[in-house]
């Protein structure tokens, strides 16, 4: 029982202690072994899911551009098809170009989906019928389009 004292009065005097604890914490130390391990792994932890976050940004950045660079090209792709139509039929659906950076779309999609979502024209079934329709279709564009920019990907058509 006494060890455990004994490490909470290093770990309280590393705390309290200005000058030992301000310079042991520059140095990443904090006075108890255990918590200098636990704290560095916890770094460790923190550095690679953050090294991870940023390289599938840089992914997603970098299909963004070469989609621009297509576009921009006369809508051409890598192949010699070019993009694909449900995917440019899909961009045509939110009203933007193929090869719109994904926050463009994300923003487009909300304004479209504001617009006409069903609740917001309830004034007559014919109308909450089409805006139904309407929001069903924009749905779907847009999860198209959000696949393709995150995976590169598009889906089994179903």
């Amino acid at each position: 029982m006494d060890q455990i004292f004994d490490r909470f009065e290093r770990l309280f005097k590393s705390w309290v202690t200005p000058e030992a604890g301000e310079a042991s914490r520059s140095h990443g130390s904090y006075g108890d072994p255990d918590l200098d391990s636990a704290m560095s792994e916890l770094d460790d932890f923190l550095d690679r899911d953050r090294t991870a976050t940023e390289a599938k940004e840089r992914e997603r950045e970098r299909r963004e551009r070469e989609a621009r660079a297509r576009a921009q090209a006369g809508g051409a792709g890598a192949s010699p098809a070019g993009p694909p139509p449900r995917l440019v039929e899909a961009y045509k659906t939110m009203g933007l170009a193929f090869g719109t950076p994904f926050p463009q779309v994300k923003a487009a999609y909300k304004k479209l989906l504001m617009q006409h979502h069903p609740d917001r024209n309830n004034d007559s079934p014919e109308r909450q019928k089409r805006a139904t329709e309407l929001s069903a279709k924009i749905n779907a564009a847009y999860q198209l389009i959000e696949t393709w920019s995150t995976t590169g990907k598009l889906p089994a058509e179903g």
